[in-house]
């Protein structure tokens, strides 16, 4: 209102000068030449990305329309315009929904993504573990020493070719116990991270585009719901922020890559996000952003008219209409992961010490929203990988993209759509008499368009005196069977050409072999070959880097030393479908098989425990409280050597006539007891 005063306190005038001086300090950055370049830079990158991509979006539509069980504009037009009926068989949509669900059979079957960790070939020696074998070592010689053995040079090789051995198994019993800690660590940072709705989303992406796309780790700051005793025993609720590693499911849609690119880490990629005002304020704070070229964007409101996408088209195939009618204002950003110069990091803000050479170019992550570059730091992994792992169902040779589900089957998908329409014409055509009527000796007033039983027709003499009826009926010839025919039998070929039989998906419509249960299971082996493929994509494409990225994250900034150490990392996905019921089965075997004195004194106990907890493993059961720990089952073999050894010195009473001891009142051990054992032993 006017003549109303704003006032304000020290402090509040004092915040709106540094917010102004930060906007005033941004648009100076901006105006840089060379940050100026780096915005330039970004968006040329962007344009060819996306121009490139334009051929395969086509494709994602044309994927995305026909699962959903629409047709192609064109195609839709030339059908309306022939006329009849528009149905469109769900074969597509049968067949990803039965890949979906068989890879997270597979994959998910256990509700954790499959992998596993084990130490390298040749582990670091541990310090500490080295030092307990020397002292180990050492208290055998004196043991020597204080015995009066001799220490010739025979004996004392003897205990340095054990002392070496004893290191050895200590390093690969120290490795295998890090290795174990590591996997327990990951295992808990994908839970708290989303890792498995993530990859469940990139299933569902995979069976349906040309590629899927996961990202992570990604640190994100997320809230956390802790609980907070009190003296009196009551919890609070206590909500925490922490840095996390996270992971996503990327919209394929949104992904750009370098043109031409065979694998990700050969050049540069870009991810296009929507972000919601809220989303773009909290980054103000956060290290790393430039918060002056935030409120800058924030200012001037939202805008997208620089970028392009086929949001509204692939929005309307997911049901999600009037899109653009949202409350919240939605900025568009470009995240970019590739090279840029070092002067340009330089001039940013980066310092020397982290960007040593300004000609040389350098791993970068910079993000632009409209004309603002609003982030530009290094990539800090040391392999200068990205964050995205992207994959296909069926990979094309050389190229990034490849070919989907519903690409393999969409002659096929034509063709059933073409039976099912003619069918349905047909049986509508088939289904009544066509009427032939010579309108001129029809009476007056008779209507032709109406027909129902017991109509009786007035019609007038034939003037030519022919004979011919004034109506005719005419039955249209019957071809359902002949064209279900041809249904079904373009419906079975979509299991060749996708590798998903019918059968996979609940079918009971098997015969031979499948009409037994041994026999279907040969059945879904020899099927299986198609998807092994598939999964071993997303074995060495995904997982194995995914679960790298995280193991070398964890090496460089989770400060727990018995994690620590050399790993290798083995994605489990086409082993799980090879072997899951066949290994087992062999383990047991196995386990049977060195039942025997010989076999269990060179397995050893701690072998047959590693075989136990593997068959434990594949069986779904709890490990951990089937199978005591190597450290535990060195404590039981410690206890029951001093048991035997007490046993040993204890003295003995002088011996009954029949071999049994006496009690100190003369009477035998055991006594009644034993003789009752005995008869029962013998059937007495």
């Amino acid at each position: 209102m006017p003549g109303l005063v704003v006032i304000k306190s020290g402090s509040q005038l004092d915040a709106d000068d540094a917010r102004a001086q930060e906007a005033r300090d941004a648009e100076l950055r901006q105006q840089i030449p060379v940050l100026t370049g780096l915005a330039a830079h970004v968006r040329r990158c962007w344009e060819a990305a996306r121009d490139a991509k334009q051929p395969i979006e086509t494709k994602m539509l044309k994927a995305l329309r026909q699962r959903s069980g629409e047709y192609e504009p064109d195609k839709l037009a030339a059908i309306n315009e022939e006329g009849g009926s528009a149905i469109f068989m769900m074969v597509t949509a049968t067949k990803c929904r039965g890949a979906e669900s068989w890879l997270r059979d597979i994959l998910l079957d256990q509700g954790i993504v499959p992998f596993d960790l084990k130490p390298t070939a040749n582990p670091d020696v541990n310090p500490e573990s080295l030092q307990r074998v020397t002292e180990v070592m050492g208290q055998k010689v004196i043991a020597l020493i204080q015995s009066g053995t001799p220490l010739d040079p025979l004996v004392m090789a003897a205990l340095e070719e054990q002392a070496q051995e004893d290191i050895r198994n200590q390093v690969l019993d120290d490795a295998s116990d890090r290795a174990t800690a590591m996997k327990r660590q990951i295992d808990d940072q994908f839970a708290e991270g989303g890792m498995v709705d993530a990859f469940n989303a990139f299933i569902s992406d995979l069976a349906t585009y040309p590629a899927a796309v996961l990202k992570g780790p990604e640190v994100r700051r997320v809230r956390q719901l802790e609980w907070a005793r009190g003296t009196d025993g009551s919890y609070t609720p206590k909500v925490q922020e922490k840095l996390v590693p996270t992971y996503r499911r990327v919209d394929p849609f949104r992904f750009y890559p370098e043109p031409g690119l065979t694998r990700l880490t050969e050049g540069y990629c870009l991810e296009h996000h929507r972000l919601a005002e809220a989303d773009l304020s909290d980054l103000i704070g956060v290290p790393g952003y430039d918060d002056g070229a935030i409120r800058a964007v924030l200012s001037e409101g939202s805008s997208s008219e620089w970028l392009w996408s086929a949001e509204h088209t692939k929005a309307q195939l997911e049901n999600k209409y009037s899109i653009w009618r949202t409350d919240s204002s939605k900025y568009d950003a470009l995240e970019f992961w590739g090279r840029v110069s070092g002067q340009d990091l330089i001039d940013w803000g980066l310092t020397s010490a982290e960007v040593p050479d300004t000609a040389k170019m350098y791993d970068a992550n910079v993000w632009v929203v409209g004309r603002w570059v609003i982030k530009a730091t290094l990539n800090y992994d040391p392999l200068g990988d990205k964050p995205y792992r992207m994959t296909s169902a069926v990979k094309a040779p050389g190229a990034l993209w490849g070919v989907s589900y519903p690409e393999l089957i969409e002659d096929v998908q034509a063709m059933c759509n073409a039976a099912a329409r003619s069918l349905a014409n047909n049986m509508g055509i088939a289904s009544g008499p066509q009427v032939e009527v010579t309108r001129d000796r029809l009476a007056e007033g008779e209507v032709i368009t109406k027909m129902f039983p017991w109509k009786i027709w007035q019609t007038k003499t034939d003037p030519m005196g022919s004979g011919q009826p004034a109506i005719r009926f005419n039955q249209p010839e019957d071809r359902s069977g002949q064209l279900m025919a041809v249904y079904e039998r373009f419906a079975r070929m979509a299991d060749e050409q996708s590798g998903i039989p019918a059968y996979v998906y609940g079918d009971g419509q098997v015969g031979g072999a499948g009409r037994t249960a041994s026999g279907l299971s040969m059945l879904m082996g020899s099927a299986g070959k198609g998807i092994r493929q598939t999964i071993m994509h997303i074995d060495f494409d995904v997982i194995g880097p995914t679960v790298t990225a995280q193991y070398i994250w964890n090496m460089q900034y989770v400060d727990d030393e018995s994690i620590k150490g050399d790993c290798e990392v083995i994605p489990r996905g086409a082993v799980t479908l090879a072997n899951r019921e066949q290994l087992n089965v062999r383990r047991v075997e196995f386990l049977q098989a060195t039942a025997n004195p010989i076999d269990s004194q060179i397995v050893g106990v701690k072998g047959r425990a590693a075989i136990l907890r593997e068959v434990a493993k594949g069986l779904a059961m709890p490990t951990d409280d089937i199978v005591p720990t190597n450290e535990r089952l060195e404590i039981m073999d410690e206890l029951q050597r001093q048991k035997t050894m007490a046993e040993a010195a204890a003295p003995q009473g002088p011996s009954a006539p029949n071999g049994r001891a006496e009690n100190p009142d003369g009477s035998v051990a055991g006594g009644r007891d034993a003789n009752t054992v005995t008869s029962r032993t013998t059937g007495a």
